[in-house]
């Protein structure tokens, strides 16, 4: 194994580094939101918890620093979620901050939130349900200074509502210096569909665009 690198101005780089490129197979998404020299904090989406346990051990004895890792479990529908943000996180330009006003929603609740990007930027914001459908939220935004925020009512249809369940939703913030046009649909989209079709216009574009997630659970 390699030694860590002496200066601790590299840790967060090299850490991140490091996890941006753990290969965790299929449906396996991870990224570090926290680094320190003693501390580190991990943010993963995929279906299975051990590609996660791989990654704790495999960092450990890398780095010598037990992560602290939190996995948000979705559904094989929510998948290709993982494979868009492995592909922005290849570019380096900074990611939006997303934080959800609360992490378990009651179905028929509001879930709100705060995305801050740099000056300039550009962000579409989308809803990728437990069927793996997309939804437009940019009508939702609400444009201040120097945020924007939204909140808005979520409920579960009367199938999943009667069997109880609690379903896994993502939030996902798509930044970037000008329009995706293939971000701005109005109908429910399958998301294995669309979000391959808004990487293939990034691509053309030779822009940097980034990406980030936020998992919340709907139901009960």
């Amino acid at each position: 194994l390699e030694q860590p690198p002496k200066n601790a101005l590299d840790y967060p780089a090299q850490r991140a580094s490091w996890v941006r490129d753990f290969n965790g197979g299929d449906c396996f998404y991870a990224t570090l939101t926290s680094a320190t020299e003693t501390a580190v904090e991990i943010e993963g989406l995929g279906t299975e918890v051990q590609p996660f346990e791989r990654m704790l051990s495999d960092f450990q004895a890398r780095f010598h620093v037990e992560p602290d890792i939190s996995v948000r479990l979705i559904e094989p529908a929510q998948c290709e979620v993982t494979n868009f943000l492995r592909f922005l996180d290849q570019m380096a330009t900074d990611k939006p901050q997303l934080v959800l006003d609360r992490t378990t929603v009651p179905s028929g609740s509001p879930i709100g939130g705060t995305l801050v990007t740099r000056g300039g930027l550009i962000s579409s914001v989308l809803l990728i349900d437990h069927r793996g459908m997309a939804f437009n939220l940019d009508s939702r935004i609400l444009a201040q200074a120097d945020k924007a925020t939204f909140k808005f009512p979520i409920d579960l249809g009367a199938a999943d509502k009667a069997a109880g369940k609690v379903v896994p939703q993502i939030i996902m913030v798509i930044t970037g210096p000008q329009d995706v046009q293939a971000a701005a649909f109005s109908t429910p989209t399958p998301a294995a569909l669309l979000l391959p079709k808004i990487l293939e216009e990034i691509a053309t574009t030779r822009s940097e665009f980034s990406a980030t997630a936020k998992y919340f659970r709907l139901g009960g």
